[in-house]
């Protein structure tokens, strides 16, 4: 295990910093609310790729600097009401895509720690994480028709009707719903809501409950078949789950647990 240290400089858009094998990563940009810019998505992607390599990392806590967690894409630079080019912004589109996609792909399990308000791709962002807690004052704010851009953002469209149910994300989406965190608990969103103050250091109690309970190599196994179950049949995903539950019996990880288990030490 590592002790603290600092990995991205501290006036970066995106703050890094690791404690004992888990990365904290914050948006940092508060006095604009952490918005998406043209440079998020480069970062952000550099910092999950470096991240990954380290095997000294074993699990992501993500969550922004100040009162609000993402403001979204930022007006002036990302989105604008003068026009832009549609090729240029095509590219900005895609590149944030990618940053949801590579969170989904991530061997690393990821704890978004929503801390204020999160507005369209900053709510998306959140969503592409694999479990959510969030701060008594945050929110989901599903803003996307409010300024006549399309619901399906930054794969918001597939990961919330798999969160609450076909049917209440489409009323979620249309009518541009504001979902405070006591909602969002309800409605299987948040896994827990809890005071501003506490909510790191929780998202870092849960992803040290994750390291306790998985190697790094079989945490990773059960995300992707987890990620597999939800977009494959029902034989393509035992077929996964078959070969990498083989590959990993051979683990010294296994042996060693397996062994501690059977002593009556696991």
């Amino acid at each position: 295990m590592m002790s603290t240290t600092s990995v991205v400089e501290s006036d970066s858009e995106l703050l890094v910093e690791k404690r004992d094998g888990v990365a904290i990563v914050l948006l940092n940009r508060p006095d604009q609310r952490n918005p998406l810019g043209r440079a998020f998505s480069e970062k952000m992607l550099r910092i999950l790729d470096d991240l990954e390599r380290d095997q000294e990392v074993f699990a992501i806590v993500l969550s922004g600097n100040g009162p609000a967690f993402c403001a979204g894409a930022e007006v002036g630079e990302v989105v604008s009401v003068e026009p832009m080019d549609i090729e240029f912004q095509f590219r900005l589109v895609r590149d944030f895509n990618k940053v949801s996609t590579r969170l989904r792909q991530l061997e690393l399990p990821v704890i978004a720690a929503v801390n204020g308000v999160s507005v369209g791709g900053g709510a998306a962002l959140a969503l592409a994480c694999d479990i959510i807690i969030g701060a008594e004052e945050a929110s989901l704010y599903f803003a996307f028709g409010r300024i006549g851009a399309c619901g399906a953002d930054m794969g918001c469209a597939y990961t919330l009707p798999r969160l609450v149910g076909s049917m209440r994300a489409r009323y979620l989406m249309l009518t541009g719903a504001h979902v405070k965190a006591d909602e969002a608990e309800k409605l299987g969103i948040f896994l827990e809501v809890l005071p501003r103050d506490a909510l790191l250091a929780r998202a870092e109690e849960i992803a040290r409950q994750v390291i306790s309970a998985n190697p790094r190599r079989a945490a990773a196994a059960t995300k992707m078949a987890l990620v597999r179950g939800e977009e494959t049949s029902w034989e393509v995903s035992l077929a996964y789950e078959g070969y990498v539950q083989s590959y990993l019996f051979q683990t010294e990880d296994h042996h060693s647990r397996l062994s501690a288990f059977v002593k009556g030490k696991g």
